[in-house]
């Protein structure tokens, strides 16, 4: 099949294969996405995808796919939420006490949440997250992270690019080195007594 993108509103949405499953097809897609780079100058984006039932892992290895094809101001368009054993502050009945935000968090935002906090979006230089329990951002963390901000050392903060002005963990505070780029996953945590991040 030929893969081929339309723009429904203001999404970019790419037609999949519903006949193969994402491994089958991932490689003709990064293919067919990197071929399309100089349609988009600005690399500013949302981006999409119908015709293939991904998961949420799937779902992410596109999202990686696009960020290389069109640069790092891809806002992907999610259809699947995290499995629950990302988060682990569950409520017993069942509640989520996981805050979602959905796109870009916006210079001087400041998100709070007495749970996890999930970004599938951006947060920009001066964007602030909030989080009694841990904190994933699906997209690039520019802003400033604060995991565990009731005193759990044992919260977490991945970004699938870290590059943070600060992060912090309870009352510790960590930095990312400065020269190692905006595009690699990083996750942060506390061991031996400071933040460590590590990068991949």
């Amino acid at each position: 099949m030929k893969f081929s993108v339309k723009l429904d509103r203001d999404i970019l949405i790419l037609k999949l294969d519903e006949e193969r499953s994402f491994l089958e097809q991932k490689e003709e897609v990064e293919k067919y996405l990197l071929g399309m780079k100089s349609f988009l100058t600005n690399g500013n984006v949302r981006f999409g995808y119908e015709g293939c039932d991904l998961s949420f892992d799937e779902e992410l290895e596109l999202c990686t796919i696009a960020d290389k094809a069109f640069g790092y101001e891809v806002n992907f368009v999610h259809k699947k939420m995290p499995p629950r054993e990302m988060t682990r502050h569950m409520g017993g009945n069942g509640e989520k006490l996981v805050r979602k935000v959905y796109g870009t968090v916006k210079p001087g935002e400041v998100i709070v949440s007495d749970g996890d906090i999930l970004v599938l979006g951006d947060v920009n230089p001066t964007g602030e997250l909030k989080a009694a329990g841990d904190i994933f951002v699906i997209g690039n963390l520019r802003g400033v992270a604060h995991a565990g901000c009731s005193g759990d050392e044992g919260a977490v903060i991945y970004a699938m690019h870290m590059n943070p002005v600060m992060v912090k963990i309870a009352e510790k505070i960590g930095f990312v080195p400065s020269n190692t780029g905006d595009n690699l996953n990083g996750l942060a945590q506390i061991t031996d007594g400071e933040i460590k991040v590590k990068l991949v």
